[in-house]
């Protein structure tokens, strides 16, 4: 049964005629809303029960996201690592294809001054 506010005055003034100041006092411990709003120490054990086992499970669930994200991360990097290797290597090989024809032209050019140097003094 839900008591309400209409309820609770008349018992009020029905107490006080037995009871006098009394019943403003006892009036004062019943709770609004009737005994259904009273928690007892069972209800507060079920709680702290029932809010341990929620907090196990999302512990369990958190370590297992981290684990997965974990795993994700390192594949990500080795995938990572892997690409920045063959892209290093092709840079090199570039470098070095073009150190090649730059040594080349630099030989070129330098055999042809000095064949122009020696035909200028054999002839000059």
């Amino acid at each position: 049964m839900v008591v309400n506010e209409r309820d609770r005055l008349k018992l009020a003034h029905r107490l006080q005629g037995l009871m006098g100041e009394e019943a403003t006092i006892l009036m004062e411990h019943l709770p609004y809303g009737g005994i259904a709003g009273i928690v007892s120490k069972d209800d507060l054990v079920i709680f702290h029960v029932a809010m341990h086992t929620d907090m196990a499970e999302l512990r369990t669930e958190l370590r297992s996201e981290m684990a997965e994200l974990r795993t994700e991360l390192r594949s990500e990097m080795a995938e990572l690592r892997s690409d920045l290797r063959l892209e290093m290597a092709e840079l090199r090989a570039e470098i070095y294809k073009a150190l090649n024809s730059q040594t080349l032209k630099i030989i070129t050019v330098m055999t042809a001054l000095n064949g122009l140097m020696f035909a200028g003094l054999k002839w000059g």
